[in-house]
């Protein structure tokens, strides 16, 4: 017997990927208040490392934040295959609970989580999930957002791997009239979750949930999932029979009572016009706001005006907008554009615009701001040119009257 488990610890170890640490791009956050006391994030990029090893080790880099994974539940590094490390892209982000608060259950006597989602894309799969870093201090009774804990250059955060989810068909193409399995694997740090797995297809701006079931309940909506396997944490889907070509988002969901992941993409949001419209006065001129690549679909979008005398008011106008229509990008997220009509008068210089973007995969809105700068007519040019031709013909009388 000891035999045989010496042999399967020895398949495992093989099965291992010997990836020891993988550099990653790190969306942090920055949390202050605007000019006008408005919350408001600030986005800052930059390189860090995950280190597969254990609790003390020295950082990857001293000059960068290193995320040291620990623990022996659950091994990211099981889920990499045999992938080489300059085969992999890795993404780190923030995760807010959204104010609640509660304790994981695998955790000894801390109360309090910091949370980051991670996301590892290969050419053949993507692994997604969540690091859990327990914190000694006690919940900040608000949402973490309005408050991160800022992380320095240098910093080892000690994390742990609390969920992991998995598909080996992170794109997938097939022939009309052919059935296709839509791969999604999951596995928590702890048995007896209670979780929710849902599907849904998003094709043409028209998002269709395809099945649902929850632990708890035990209430299932919709076809397509194994329910026995699903226990097991394989909650792949059966695609039927495509009939007409048509290119889609399918979408497989895992809801925690603390967490929750599905595919988020923030919205970039961007101005047709810089920090300054200058503008002549009488003229008119059309501003395109644009929120590129999110998803899913819903987002907010709202156009707001401070004028000159009144820059200082807690309630801006609301203007009217103008949305021609979603448009649904190559890798299935989303674009909108809103537009602003322009007829401004000399009193209107000074004005504030504001276009402001919120999606469910943000915290706070993103807010991209312009100052309008109104100019008067400039009527110098046509008195000097009647000045020039006056001057002509008082030169031309001068030099008859001198010829005479």
């Amino acid at each position: 017997m000891d035999f045989l488990l010496n042999i399967l610890c020895l398949l495992c170890l093989c099965c291992v990927s010997n990836i020891r640490s993988l550099n990653c791009w790190f969306s942090d956050q920055e949390s202050f208040k605007d000019d006008k006391g408005n919350p408001d994030i600030k986005f800052i990029h930059r390189v860090v490392y995950l280190k597969f090893d254990q609790k003390g080790d020295a950082p990857v880099n001293p000059d960068s934040v290193t995320f040291l994974l620990t623990g022996t539940n659950l091994d990211l590094r099981l889920h990499l295959e045999e992938a080489k490390e300059d085969e992999l892209k890795c993404e780190l982000h923030r995760y807010s609970t959204s104010g609640v608060h509660v304790p994981w259950p695998r955790q000894e006597t801390q109360d309090y989580n910091h949370w980051y989602n991670y996301i590892i894309r290969h050419r053949l799969f993507t692994v997604t999930g969540f690091l859990r870093q327990p914190s000694l201090l006690p919940a900040p009774g608000q949402h973490d957002y309005h408050n991160w804990t800022v992380i320095k250059n240098g910093d080892v955060l000690t994390t742990t791997v609390a969920l992991i989810m998995k598909t080996k068909t992170p794109e997938v193409k097939t022939a009309l009239g052919s059935k296709t399995k839509l791969d999604c694997q999951f596995v928590i740090d702890h048995e007896g979750a209670d979780y929710t797995v849902e599907w849904s297809s998003q094709i043409n701006t028209r998002r269709t949930q395809l099945f649902s079931h929850n632990s708890r309940s035990g209430v299932t909506k919709g076809t397509g999932v194994d329910l026995k396997a699903l226990k097991k944490g394989d909650a792949s889907y059966d695609l039927p029979a495509v009939d007409k070509v048509s290119t889609g988002t399918f979408t497989c969901s895992l809801f925690n009572f603390i967490l929750s992941f599905s595919s988020l993409e923030k919205p970039e949001v961007s101005l047709t016009v810089k920090d300054v419209l200058s503008i002549e006065n009488g003229k008119s001129q059309r501003i395109a706001c644009l929120a590129d690549h999110y998803y899913p679909l819903e987002v907010q979008m709202v156009w707001y005006r401070y004028k000159p005398a009144a820059l200082s008011q807690k309630d801006p106008d609301v203007l009217n907008k103008m949305h021609p229509g979603h448009l649904t990008n190559h890798d299935g997220t989303v674009s909108l554009l809103s537009y602003l009509d322009l007829h401004p008068s000399v009193q209107d210089s000074g004005t504030q615009f504001i276009c402001s973007v919120f999606h469910q995969s943000l915290m706070v809105p993103i807010r991209k701001t312009f100052i309008l700068n109104v100019e008067e007519k400039d009527d110098l040019l046509p008195y000097s040119a009647h000045l020039r031709v006056s001057m002509f013909s008082l030169l031309w009388v001068l030099l008859v009257c001198w010829l005479g």
